[in-house]
C-alpha cells in the first residue's frame, strides 16, 4: 500500500500527523500603494506573541509560526494607523492582503489680524469631533506648527496667544500629506486704571463702585463696568479704535483714548469731591 498526503497510509488506521507549523505571507498597502518597513506582529489565541517579523521595503513579508491554528496578525508602519486581522494557519502557507488606513499632518501658521505678523509661541490645541483635544502644539518664531499622526476625520483647532482673542475653527484631515489651516487673531487690548476723588490739593481716596463706561468710536455703549474696593476697573479683550470712557462719581469726566493693537492702556481718573471734574 502506498503512502499518500502528509504520509498517511490509507486503510491502515493511523491518523495523519498533525501540523506543527506553518507560514503567513502577504502584502500591505495603504491608497492603492504598498507600505514598506511595517512591523507584523502573530498573537496566539492565549494573547502571547506567537512571531514577530518586519515587511520587506516593497510590502510584502513573511512570517513563520511554530504550529497551525488561530492567530491574529497586528501590523503597524509609521503614519498609518495599526490594523488587526484573524487568520487560520495550516499546512499550506495563507496569503493575506493588509490594508492600512493613513494618518496625516495638520499645520499651518498663526498670524495677527491687525499688522499680519506672525504670533510666536501660540499654544494650538487639537480636539476630534467628541471635543477630545487630541495633540497640542507651540508655534514657533515664524508663527508655524504642525501635528501629525491624525487619523482621516474632522477636528477642531484652539489656538491661544497672549494679547489676542482665542480663536477656534473647523478643520478636515484628509489621508495624505499636511492639511493646512492659517489662523489669524484678533489682537486684543485693554484699558485700566484707578478712579479717585481729590479737589487738586490733597491726595485723593479710591472711589469704589462707581460706575465706567466705555463709547466706541460710533458713540455706541461698547461696555460698562463698576469700579472694586480699590477703585480699580478694567476693559479686556477690546478691539483695537477710539473709545470715549466716562468716569461716573461725584461729577462725570470723559475722555477719548486710541487704543492700539496688544497695547495695555492706563488712565486715571480723579474725581472732584465737590462736585468739580
Amino acid at each position: 500500500m502506498q503512502p499518500s498526503t502528509n504520509g498517511h497510509r490509507e486503510g491502515d488506521g493511523t491518523a495523519p500527523p498533525r501540523v506543527s507549523g506553518g507560514v503567513i505571507r502577504g502584502e500591505i498597502r495603504s491608497g492603492g500603494t504598498t507600505v514598506g518597513d511595517a512591523t507584523i506582529t502573530v498573537v496566539d489565541p492565549g494573547g502571547r506573541q506567537a512571531a514577530r517579523s518586519m515587511a520587506r521595503s516593497d510590502g510584502t513579508f513573511v512570517v513563520d509560526v511554530s504550529a497551525g491554528g488561530h492567530y491574529v496578525l497586528v501590523v503597524s508602519a509609521a503614519g498609518h494607523e495599526p490594523t488587526a486581522v484573524t487568520v487560520t494557519v495550516g499546512a499550506a502557507p495563507i496569503d493575506v492582503e493588509v490594508v492600512l488606513a493613513s494618518m496625516a499632518a495638520l499645520g499651518g501658521t498663526v498670524t495677527t489680524s491687525a499688522t499680519g505678523e506672525p504670533v510666536a509661541h501660540a499654544s494650538v490645541a487639537v480636539a476630534d469631533r467628541a471635543g477630545h483635544v487630541t495633540t497640542t502644539a507651540v508655534t514657533d518664531a515664524t508663527g508655524g506648527w504642525e501635528v501629525s499622526g491624525l487619523p482621516v476625520g474632522t477636528y477642531t483647532v484652539i489656538v491661544t496667544a497672549a494679547g489676542c482673542d482665542p480663536v477656534a475653527e473647523t478643520v478636515t484631515v484628509g489621508g495624505t500629506g499636511v492639511a493646512v489651516a492659517d489662523i489669524v487673531l484678533r489682537t486684543a487690548a485693554e484699558l485700566a486704571g484707578v478712579i479717585t476723588d481729590g479737589d487738586g490739593v490733597t491726595e485723593g481716596q479710591p472711589v469704589p463702585h462707581s460706575q465706567v463706561g466705555l463709547l466706541d468710536n460710533a458713540g455706541q455703549m461698547a461696555a460698562s463696568t463698576l469700579t472694586d474696593a480699590a477703585g480699580r476697573y478694567l476693559f479686556a479683550n477690546l478691539a483695537p479704535g477710539d473709545y470715549t470712557v466716562i468716569a461716573n462719581g461725584y461729577a462725570p469726566e470723559a475722555i477719548t483714548i486710541d487704543i492700539e493693537p496688544g497695547r495695555v492702556v492706563t488712565h486715571e481718573f480723579v474725581l472732584g469731591a465737590r462736585g468739580q471734574a
